[in-house]
Protein backbone atom coordinates (compact mmCIF):
# COMPACT_ATOMS: atom_id res chain seq x y z
CA UNK A 1 0.00 0.00 0.00
CA UNK A 2 1.10 3.52 -0.69
CA UNK A 3 1.66 5.56 2.41
CA UNK A 4 -0.21 8.81 2.96
CA UNK A 5 3.09 10.70 2.82
CA UNK A 6 3.85 9.27 -0.60
CA UNK A 7 0.37 10.18 -1.86
CA UNK A 8 0.90 13.75 -0.66
CA UNK A 9 4.24 13.93 -2.55
CA UNK A 10 2.56 12.67 -5.73
CA UNK A 11 -0.22 15.29 -5.49
CA UNK A 12 2.31 18.06 -4.86
CA UNK A 13 4.34 16.96 -7.88
CA UNK A 14 1.20 17.06 -10.09
CA UNK A 15 0.28 20.49 -8.80
CA UNK A 16 3.80 21.74 -9.50
CA UNK A 17 3.68 20.41 -13.07
CA UNK A 18 0.31 22.09 -13.61
CA UNK A 19 1.62 25.39 -12.28
CA UNK A 20 4.67 25.23 -14.56
CA UNK A 21 2.38 24.56 -17.57
CA UNK A 22 0.11 27.46 -16.62
CA UNK A 23 3.06 29.84 -16.30
CA UNK A 24 4.38 28.72 -19.68
CA UNK A 25 0.96 29.34 -21.24
CA UNK A 26 0.70 32.82 -19.76
CA UNK A 27 4.20 33.73 -20.98
CA UNK A 28 3.36 32.54 -24.50
CA UNK A 29 0.11 34.54 -24.50
CA UNK A 30 1.99 37.62 -23.36
CA UNK A 31 4.47 37.28 -26.22
CA UNK A 32 1.57 36.87 -28.67
CA UNK A 33 -0.05 40.06 -27.42
CA UNK A 34 3.22 41.95 -27.62
CA UNK A 35 3.93 40.77 -31.13
CA UNK A 36 0.46 41.88 -32.21
CA UNK A 37 0.98 45.33 -30.73
CA UNK A 38 -1.65 44.94 -28.01
CA UNK A 39 -0.90 45.74 -24.39
CA UNK A 40 -1.97 42.67 -22.33
CA UNK A 41 -2.68 45.04 -19.47
CA UNK A 42 -5.83 46.28 -21.23
CA UNK A 43 -7.42 42.82 -20.95
CA UNK A 44 -8.27 42.83 -17.28
CA UNK A 45 -11.79 41.48 -17.54
CA UNK A 46 -14.19 39.78 -19.93
CA UNK A 47 -15.92 43.13 -20.49
CA UNK A 48 -12.66 44.83 -21.51
CA UNK A 49 -12.03 42.19 -24.13
CA UNK A 50 -14.87 43.56 -26.27
CA UNK A 51 -13.32 44.29 -29.67
CA UNK A 52 -9.88 42.91 -28.77
CA UNK A 53 -10.65 39.45 -30.15
CA UNK A 54 -11.63 41.04 -33.45
CA UNK A 55 -8.40 43.00 -33.46
CA UNK A 56 -6.29 39.90 -32.76
CA UNK A 57 -8.16 37.92 -35.42
CA UNK A 58 -7.78 40.69 -37.98
CA UNK A 59 -4.06 40.97 -37.37
CA UNK A 60 -3.65 37.19 -37.57
CA UNK A 61 -5.30 37.35 -41.01
CA UNK A 62 -3.21 40.32 -42.09
CA UNK A 63 -6.19 42.71 -42.13
CA UNK A 64 -6.54 46.11 -40.48
CA UNK A 65 -9.01 46.43 -37.68
CA UNK A 66 -12.43 47.55 -38.89
CA UNK A 67 -12.36 50.97 -37.22
CA UNK A 68 -8.88 51.81 -38.48
CA UNK A 69 -9.81 50.59 -41.96
CA UNK A 70 -12.73 52.97 -42.28
CA UNK A 71 -10.66 55.91 -41.14
CA UNK A 72 -7.92 55.28 -43.69
CA UNK A 73 -10.47 54.74 -46.45
CA UNK A 74 -12.11 58.09 -45.66
CA UNK A 75 -8.72 59.77 -45.72
CA UNK A 76 -7.90 58.37 -49.15
CA UNK A 77 -11.32 59.45 -50.45
CA UNK A 78 -10.71 63.06 -49.43
CA UNK A 79 -7.20 63.11 -50.84
CA UNK A 80 -8.24 61.40 -54.05
CA UNK A 81 -11.05 63.84 -54.79
CA UNK A 82 -9.22 67.02 -53.85
CA UNK A 83 -5.72 66.40 -55.10
CA UNK A 84 -4.83 69.00 -57.73
CA UNK A 85 -1.89 66.92 -58.96
CA UNK A 86 -3.89 63.95 -60.30
CA UNK A 87 -4.04 63.63 -64.06
CA UNK A 88 -7.81 63.19 -64.22
CA UNK A 89 -7.90 60.84 -67.21
CA UNK A 90 -10.28 57.95 -67.12
CA UNK A 91 -7.62 55.29 -67.35
CA UNK A 92 -5.94 56.44 -64.15
CA UNK A 93 -9.10 57.48 -62.37
CA UNK A 94 -6.98 59.00 -59.63
CA UNK A 95 -6.38 55.58 -58.04
CA UNK A 96 -2.95 54.72 -56.73
CA UNK A 97 -1.38 51.55 -58.18
CA UNK A 98 -0.24 49.22 -55.40
CA UNK A 99 3.46 48.42 -55.36
CA UNK A 100 4.41 44.94 -56.54
CA UNK A 101 7.15 42.65 -55.22
CA UNK A 102 9.94 41.61 -57.55
CA UNK A 103 9.48 38.10 -59.00
CA UNK A 104 10.86 35.36 -56.79
CA UNK A 105 10.83 37.44 -53.62
CA UNK A 106 8.51 37.47 -50.67
CA UNK A 107 6.60 40.67 -49.93
CA UNK A 108 8.17 42.72 -47.16
CA UNK A 109 6.69 42.18 -43.72
CA UNK A 110 4.08 44.67 -42.60
CA UNK A 111 5.51 47.33 -40.28
CA UNK A 112 4.48 47.12 -36.66
CA UNK A 113 1.34 49.04 -35.83
CA UNK A 114 2.05 52.67 -35.03
CA UNK A 115 0.90 54.00 -31.71
CA UNK A 116 0.60 57.50 -33.17
CA UNK A 117 -0.16 58.82 -36.66
CA UNK A 118 2.88 58.77 -38.96
CA UNK A 119 4.57 62.14 -39.27
CA UNK A 120 4.16 62.05 -43.06
CA UNK A 121 0.39 61.44 -43.04
CA UNK A 122 -1.64 64.35 -44.40
CA UNK A 123 -4.29 65.33 -41.85
CA UNK A 124 -7.92 65.09 -42.83
CA UNK A 125 -9.32 68.39 -44.09
CA UNK A 126 -11.58 70.30 -41.77
CA UNK A 127 -15.31 69.78 -42.34
CA UNK A 128 -17.15 72.48 -44.28
CA UNK A 129 -17.71 75.65 -42.32
CA UNK A 130 -21.29 75.93 -41.08
CA UNK A 131 -23.57 78.49 -42.62
CA UNK A 132 -22.96 81.82 -40.85
CA UNK A 133 -25.76 82.62 -38.42
CA UNK A 134 -28.20 85.35 -39.40
CA UNK A 135 -27.34 88.88 -38.37
CA UNK A 136 -28.68 89.55 -34.89
CA UNK A 137 -32.01 91.30 -34.68
CA UNK A 138 -31.87 94.91 -33.50
CA UNK A 139 -35.64 95.36 -33.41
CA UNK A 140 -38.77 93.26 -33.88
CA UNK A 141 -41.95 93.73 -35.90
CA UNK A 142 -45.24 91.89 -35.46
CA UNK A 143 -46.86 92.99 -38.74
CA UNK A 144 -45.87 93.84 -42.30
CA UNK A 145 -46.98 97.44 -41.83
CA UNK A 146 -44.76 97.96 -38.80
CA UNK A 147 -41.83 96.18 -40.49
CA UNK A 148 -42.09 98.41 -43.56
CA UNK A 149 -42.27 101.55 -41.42
CA UNK A 150 -39.25 100.46 -39.39
CA UNK A 151 -37.20 99.88 -42.57
CA UNK A 152 -37.97 103.39 -43.81
CA UNK A 153 -36.84 105.03 -40.56
CA UNK A 154 -33.99 102.64 -39.63
CA UNK A 155 -30.40 103.75 -39.37
CA UNK A 156 -27.69 101.89 -41.32
CA UNK A 157 -26.85 98.59 -39.67
CA UNK A 158 -30.37 97.92 -38.40
CA UNK A 159 -31.75 94.36 -38.63
CA UNK A 160 -35.54 94.26 -38.37
CA UNK A 161 -37.03 90.84 -37.63
CA UNK A 162 -40.58 89.96 -38.62
CA UNK A 163 -42.25 87.56 -36.22
CA UNK A 164 -42.98 83.97 -37.20
CA UNK A 165 -46.21 83.59 -39.14
CA UNK A 166 -47.80 84.04 -42.56
CA UNK A 167 -48.20 87.49 -44.09
CA UNK A 168 -49.09 89.26 -47.32
CA UNK A 169 -46.61 90.93 -49.64
CA UNK A 170 -43.82 93.19 -48.36
CA UNK A 171 -42.52 96.45 -49.82
CA UNK A 172 -39.05 97.63 -48.81
CA UNK A 173 -38.02 101.18 -49.65
CA UNK A 174 -35.45 103.71 -48.59
CA UNK A 175 -31.90 104.79 -49.31
CA UNK A 176 -29.44 103.45 -46.73
CA UNK A 177 -25.72 103.97 -46.44
CA UNK A 178 -23.41 101.01 -45.84
CA UNK A 179 -23.90 98.51 -44.25
CA UNK A 180 -27.55 99.00 -45.19
CA UNK A 181 -30.74 97.77 -43.51
CA UNK A 182 -32.02 94.18 -43.38
CA UNK A 183 -35.53 92.78 -43.04
CA UNK A 184 -35.37 89.13 -42.09
CA UNK A 185 -37.46 86.37 -40.56
CA UNK A 186 -37.01 86.12 -36.82
CA UNK A 187 -36.48 82.36 -37.14
CA UNK A 188 -35.13 81.36 -40.55
CA UNK A 189 -37.87 79.68 -42.58
CA UNK A 190 -40.60 80.22 -39.99
CA UNK A 191 -42.02 83.37 -41.62
CA UNK A 192 -43.88 83.24 -44.94
CA UNK A 193 -44.54 86.29 -47.11
CA UNK A 194 -46.55 86.61 -50.29
CA UNK A 195 -43.80 88.16 -52.40
CA UNK A 196 -41.76 91.35 -52.03
CA UNK A 197 -40.97 94.57 -53.88
CA UNK A 198 -37.63 96.25 -53.19
CA UNK A 199 -37.03 99.84 -54.23
CA UNK A 200 -34.07 101.87 -53.00
CA UNK A 201 -30.46 101.49 -51.91
CA UNK A 202 -28.75 99.24 -49.38
CA UNK A 203 -31.68 96.91 -48.59
CA UNK A 204 -31.61 93.17 -47.80
CA UNK A 205 -34.42 90.58 -47.69
CA UNK A 206 -33.39 87.39 -45.85
CA UNK A 207 -34.50 84.01 -44.43
CA UNK A 208 -38.14 84.04 -45.57
CA UNK A 209 -40.38 81.54 -47.28
CA UNK A 210 -41.59 83.55 -50.27
CA UNK A 211 -44.62 82.30 -52.17
CA UNK A 212 -44.75 84.93 -54.92
CA UNK A 213 -42.36 87.05 -56.96
CA UNK A 214 -39.53 89.16 -55.54
CA UNK A 215 -39.14 92.27 -57.69
CA UNK A 216 -36.14 94.62 -57.65
CA UNK A 217 -37.31 97.95 -59.07
CA UNK A 218 -35.34 99.77 -61.75
CA UNK A 219 -32.80 102.24 -60.42
CA UNK A 220 -32.25 100.27 -57.19
CA UNK A 221 -28.71 99.81 -55.88
CA UNK A 222 -26.90 97.52 -53.46
CA UNK A 223 -29.84 95.15 -53.05
CA UNK A 224 -29.35 91.68 -51.53
CA UNK A 225 -31.79 88.75 -51.65
CA UNK A 226 -30.29 86.20 -49.29
CA UNK A 227 -31.09 82.71 -47.95
CA UNK A 228 -34.78 82.66 -48.85
CA UNK A 229 -36.91 79.86 -50.23
CA UNK A 230 -38.78 81.22 -53.26
CA UNK A 231 -41.58 79.01 -54.53
CA UNK A 232 -43.94 81.10 -56.66
CA UNK A 233 -44.50 84.02 -58.95
CA UNK A 234 -44.31 84.66 -62.65
CA UNK A 235 -40.57 85.08 -62.02
CA UNK A 236 -38.94 83.90 -58.83
CA UNK A 237 -36.84 87.09 -58.86
CA UNK A 238 -37.39 89.84 -61.41
CA UNK A 239 -34.19 91.88 -61.21
CA UNK A 240 -34.83 95.22 -62.91
CA UNK A 241 -37.76 95.13 -65.29
CA UNK A 242 -36.49 97.92 -67.53
CA UNK A 243 -35.11 98.30 -71.03
CA UNK A 244 -33.22 101.50 -70.20
CA UNK A 245 -32.51 101.98 -66.46
CA UNK A 246 -30.06 99.76 -64.63
CA UNK A 247 -30.10 98.12 -61.23
CA UNK A 248 -26.63 98.36 -59.73
CA UNK A 249 -24.76 95.87 -57.56
CA UNK A 250 -27.53 93.34 -56.93
CA UNK A 251 -26.74 90.11 -55.05
CA UNK A 252 -28.93 86.99 -55.15
CA UNK A 253 -27.15 84.57 -52.83
CA UNK A 254 -27.88 81.40 -50.89
CA UNK A 255 -31.52 81.00 -51.95
CA UNK A 256 -33.51 77.92 -52.86
CA UNK A 257 -35.56 78.41 -56.03
CA UNK A 258 -38.29 75.78 -56.08
CA UNK A 259 -40.35 75.88 -59.26
CA UNK A 260 -42.47 75.87 -61.21
CA UNK A 261 -42.79 79.57 -62.07
CA UNK A 262 -44.78 81.39 -64.71
CA UNK A 263 -41.52 81.84 -66.60
CA UNK A 264 -37.97 82.16 -65.20
CA UNK A 265 -36.40 81.47 -61.84
CA UNK A 266 -34.41 84.71 -62.25
CA UNK A 267 -34.94 87.32 -64.96
CA UNK A 268 -32.17 89.94 -65.07
CA UNK A 269 -32.81 92.76 -67.53
CA UNK A 270 -30.31 95.60 -66.87
CA UNK A 271 -27.43 95.10 -64.42
CA UNK A 272 -24.47 97.34 -63.74
CA UNK A 273 -21.40 97.40 -61.53
CA UNK A 274 -21.82 100.83 -59.98
CA UNK A 275 -19.28 100.55 -57.15
CA UNK A 276 -16.43 99.03 -59.15
CA UNK A 277 -16.12 95.75 -57.22
CA UNK A 278 -16.52 93.62 -60.36
CA UNK A 279 -20.05 92.47 -59.45
CA UNK A 280 -22.87 94.10 -61.37
CA UNK A 281 -25.15 91.14 -60.72
CA UNK A 282 -23.95 88.31 -58.45
CA UNK A 283 -25.93 85.05 -58.47
CA UNK A 284 -24.08 82.76 -56.08
CA UNK A 285 -24.72 79.68 -53.96
CA UNK A 286 -28.34 79.16 -55.02
CA UNK A 287 -30.23 75.95 -55.69
CA UNK A 288 -32.61 75.75 -58.68
CA UNK A 289 -34.98 72.81 -59.01
CA UNK A 290 -38.43 72.01 -60.40
CA UNK A 291 -38.28 74.70 -63.13
CA UNK A 292 -39.84 73.26 -66.28
CA UNK A 293 -40.62 74.58 -69.74
CA UNK A 294 -44.30 75.55 -69.84
CA UNK A 295 -44.54 77.37 -73.17
CA UNK A 296 -43.27 80.73 -71.85
CA UNK A 297 -39.57 79.96 -72.36
CA UNK A 298 -38.91 78.96 -68.78
CA UNK A 299 -35.25 79.37 -67.80
CA UNK A 300 -33.45 79.08 -64.50
CA UNK A 301 -31.65 82.36 -65.22
CA UNK A 302 -32.24 84.54 -68.26
CA UNK A 303 -30.25 87.76 -68.71
CA UNK A 304 -31.41 90.15 -71.43
CA UNK A 305 -31.00 93.76 -72.59
CA UNK A 306 -27.30 93.87 -71.72
CA UNK A 307 -25.29 94.83 -68.67
CA UNK A 308 -21.83 94.46 -67.19
CA UNK A 309 -20.09 92.14 -64.74
CA UNK A 310 -22.57 89.28 -64.55
CA UNK A 311 -21.21 86.63 -62.16
CA UNK A 312 -22.94 83.23 -61.86
CA UNK A 313 -21.04 81.17 -59.32
CA UNK A 314 -21.33 78.00 -57.23
CA UNK A 315 -24.98 77.35 -58.04
CA UNK A 316 -26.62 73.91 -57.98
CA UNK A 317 -29.14 73.27 -60.77
CA UNK A 318 -30.84 69.88 -60.86
CA UNK A 319 -34.05 68.15 -61.88
CA UNK A 320 -35.23 70.94 -64.18
CA UNK A 321 -36.10 71.40 -67.83
CA UNK A 322 -34.68 74.89 -68.29
CA UNK A 323 -31.88 76.81 -69.86
CA UNK A 324 -29.83 76.99 -66.71
CA UNK A 325 -27.72 79.99 -67.68
CA UNK A 326 -28.97 81.93 -70.69
CA UNK A 327 -27.66 85.24 -72.04
CA UNK A 328 -29.29 86.74 -75.13
CA UNK A 329 -30.90 89.82 -76.74
CA UNK A 330 -27.95 92.15 -76.19
CA UNK A 331 -28.60 93.83 -79.53
CA UNK A 332 -32.38 93.62 -79.57
CA UNK A 333 -32.84 97.29 -78.64
CA UNK A 334 -30.16 98.76 -80.89
CA UNK A 335 -31.70 101.48 -83.03
CA UNK A 336 -35.03 101.31 -81.20
CA UNK A 337 -34.61 104.68 -79.47
CA UNK A 338 -34.33 103.19 -75.99
CA UNK A 339 -31.45 105.38 -74.82
CA UNK A 340 -28.97 103.48 -76.98
CA UNK A 341 -29.20 100.41 -74.76
CA UNK A 342 -27.71 97.44 -76.58
CA UNK A 343 -24.78 95.02 -76.42
CA UNK A 344 -22.26 93.80 -75.84
CA UNK A 345 -22.41 92.40 -72.33
CA UNK A 346 -19.15 93.46 -70.73
CA UNK A 347 -17.86 90.72 -68.48
CA UNK A 348 -19.44 87.32 -67.89
CA UNK A 349 -18.14 84.86 -65.31
CA UNK A 350 -19.68 81.39 -65.09
CA UNK A 351 -17.70 79.60 -62.40
CA UNK A 352 -17.91 76.49 -60.21
CA UNK A 353 -21.54 75.61 -60.99
CA UNK A 354 -23.07 72.13 -60.97
CA UNK A 355 -25.69 71.40 -63.68
CA UNK A 356 -27.41 68.01 -63.47
CA UNK A 357 -30.55 66.30 -64.76
CA UNK A 358 -32.18 68.80 -67.07
CA UNK A 359 -34.67 66.40 -68.67
CA UNK A 360 -37.73 66.69 -66.44
CA UNK A 361 -41.02 66.29 -68.36
CA UNK A 362 -42.44 69.32 -70.13
CA UNK A 363 -45.23 71.06 -68.25
CA UNK A 364 -48.71 69.94 -69.24
CA UNK A 365 -49.28 73.33 -70.88
CA UNK A 366 -46.41 72.70 -73.32
CA UNK A 367 -46.34 69.07 -74.39
CA UNK A 368 -43.46 68.28 -76.71
CA UNK A 369 -41.64 71.43 -75.59
CA UNK A 370 -38.22 70.33 -76.81
CA UNK A 371 -34.91 70.07 -75.00
CA UNK A 372 -33.26 73.31 -73.81
CA UNK A 373 -29.51 73.89 -73.78
CA UNK A 374 -28.43 74.10 -70.18
CA UNK A 375 -25.61 76.68 -70.65
CA UNK A 376 -26.44 78.90 -73.61
CA UNK A 377 -24.55 82.13 -74.30
CA UNK A 378 -25.11 84.39 -77.30
CA UNK A 379 -22.77 87.17 -78.31
CA UNK A 380 -21.87 89.91 -78.46
CA UNK A 381 -19.95 90.02 -75.19
CA UNK A 382 -16.47 90.76 -73.92
CA UNK A 383 -14.26 89.18 -71.25
CA UNK A 384 -16.11 85.91 -70.71
CA UNK A 385 -14.63 83.36 -68.31
CA UNK A 386 -16.21 79.90 -68.09
CA UNK A 387 -14.32 77.83 -65.55
CA UNK A 388 -14.64 74.91 -63.10
CA UNK A 389 -18.21 74.06 -64.08
CA UNK A 390 -19.60 70.53 -64.23
CA UNK A 391 -22.37 69.75 -66.74
CA UNK A 392 -22.93 66.00 -66.83
CA UNK A 393 -25.31 63.07 -66.53
CA UNK A 394 -27.73 63.54 -69.44
CA UNK A 395 -25.54 62.53 -72.37
CA UNK A 396 -25.61 64.88 -75.35
CA UNK A 397 -27.94 67.32 -73.60
CA UNK A 398 -25.27 68.01 -70.95
CA UNK A 399 -24.10 70.82 -73.13
CA UNK A 400 -22.49 74.23 -73.21
CA UNK A 401 -23.19 76.23 -76.37
CA UNK A 402 -21.48 79.45 -77.48
CA UNK A 403 -23.25 81.32 -80.28
CA UNK A 404 -23.21 84.49 -82.40
CA UNK A 405 -19.85 86.13 -81.97
CA UNK A 406 -17.40 84.50 -79.59
CA UNK A 407 -15.01 87.29 -78.65
CA UNK A 408 -11.26 86.96 -78.54
CA UNK A 409 -10.29 86.74 -74.90
CA UNK A 410 -13.02 84.23 -74.07
CA UNK A 411 -11.56 81.65 -71.67
CA UNK A 412 -12.97 78.14 -71.26
CA UNK A 413 -10.89 76.43 -68.61
CA UNK A 414 -10.92 73.60 -66.02
CA UNK A 415 -14.46 72.44 -66.80
CA UNK A 416 -15.98 68.94 -66.85
CA UNK A 417 -18.66 69.25 -69.53
CA UNK A 418 -19.96 66.29 -71.50
CA UNK A 419 -20.56 68.20 -74.73
CA UNK A 420 -19.18 71.49 -76.05
CA UNK A 421 -21.05 72.80 -79.08
CA UNK A 422 -20.88 75.95 -81.21
CA UNK A 423 -22.35 77.08 -84.51
CA UNK A 424 -20.13 80.14 -84.71
CA UNK A 425 -16.36 80.61 -84.84
CA UNK A 426 -15.08 79.95 -81.35
CA UNK A 427 -11.49 79.39 -82.48
CA UNK A 428 -10.31 82.64 -80.87
CA UNK A 429 -11.24 81.42 -77.39
CA UNK A 430 -8.73 79.93 -74.97
CA UNK A 431 -9.68 76.29 -74.40
CA UNK A 432 -7.52 74.44 -71.90
CA UNK A 433 -7.56 71.81 -69.15
CA UNK A 434 -11.13 70.73 -69.86
CA UNK A 435 -12.58 67.22 -69.56
CA UNK A 436 -15.25 66.40 -72.15
CA UNK A 437 -16.76 63.61 -74.20
CA UNK A 438 -17.93 65.53 -77.31
CA UNK A 439 -16.53 68.64 -78.99
CA UNK A 440 -18.52 69.91 -81.97
CA UNK A 441 -18.00 72.99 -84.12
CA UNK A 442 -15.13 75.45 -84.66
CA UNK A 443 -13.21 75.36 -81.38
CA UNK A 444 -9.50 76.18 -81.01
CA UNK A 445 -7.21 73.61 -82.56
CA UNK A 446 -4.85 73.95 -79.59
CA UNK A 447 -6.50 72.59 -76.45
CA UNK A 448 -3.64 72.19 -73.97
CA UNK A 449 -4.19 69.92 -71.01
CA UNK A 450 -7.65 68.81 -72.14
CA UNK A 451 -8.77 65.18 -72.18
CA UNK A 452 -11.55 63.26 -73.88
CA UNK A 453 -13.35 61.17 -71.26
CA UNK A 454 -16.90 59.93 -71.47
CA UNK A 455 -16.92 58.22 -68.07
CA UNK A 456 -14.72 60.15 -65.62
CA UNK A 457 -14.24 58.86 -62.08
CA UNK A 458 -16.54 61.23 -60.21
CA UNK A 459 -16.43 61.05 -56.44
CA UNK A 460 -20.00 59.81 -55.90
CA UNK A 461 -22.36 60.67 -58.73
CA UNK A 462 -25.22 58.87 -56.99
CA UNK A 463 -25.06 61.51 -54.25
CA UNK A 464 -24.46 64.37 -56.74
CA UNK A 465 -20.80 64.59 -55.67
CA UNK A 466 -19.23 65.27 -59.04
CA UNK A 467 -15.77 66.24 -57.89
CA UNK A 468 -12.83 64.89 -59.87
CA UNK A 469 -9.37 64.04 -58.61
CA UNK A 470 -7.96 66.27 -61.37
CA UNK A 471 -9.60 69.34 -59.81
CA UNK A 472 -11.57 70.05 -62.98
CA UNK A 473 -15.20 70.98 -62.67
CA UNK A 474 -16.75 71.82 -59.31
CA UNK A 475 -14.67 71.60 -56.14
CA UNK A 476 -17.65 71.13 -53.80
CA UNK A 477 -20.57 68.77 -53.24
CA UNK A 478 -24.18 69.82 -52.55
CA UNK A 479 -24.14 68.01 -49.20
CA UNK A 480 -21.57 70.55 -48.02
CA UNK A 481 -23.72 73.58 -48.83
CA UNK A 482 -26.95 74.91 -47.34
CA UNK A 483 -29.53 76.56 -49.58
CA UNK A 484 -32.47 78.65 -48.41
CA UNK A 485 -33.46 79.71 -44.89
Amino acid sequence: MISSAKRRRTRLRAIAIALVSLVALLVASSFAFAKGGVDPGVVSSAGQRSGIDDLIRARAEGKPHKKAHHRRKHHRHRKHHRSPSSSGNSSGGGKRTPSKSQPGTNPPPAPPPATTSPATETPLPAPPAPTPPPAACTTFASSVASAQSMVVSAAPGAVICLADGTYGSVKLSGSKASPGVTLRATDPGATTIDGATIDGTGLTLAYFNVTDEVEVEEGSKLITIQDNKITGGYFGVDACNSDSTTCDDVKIVGNKFQGPYGEDGIRANRYHDGNGDGLGLLVEGNEFTGIRENGNHSDCLQAVWTGDNLVFRKNYLHDNRCQGFFVKDQNSLCGSGSSGVCGPVQGIRVEDNLFLRDQEPCASSAPGCGQPTIVHIFGPYTNAVISHNTVWGDGLTSQLALREGVAAGTRVEENAIYRFWTDTDASQATFQNNTYCKLEGAWPSARPGSSVECAPAFANAGADDYRLASGRGVDWAPSEVHFGP
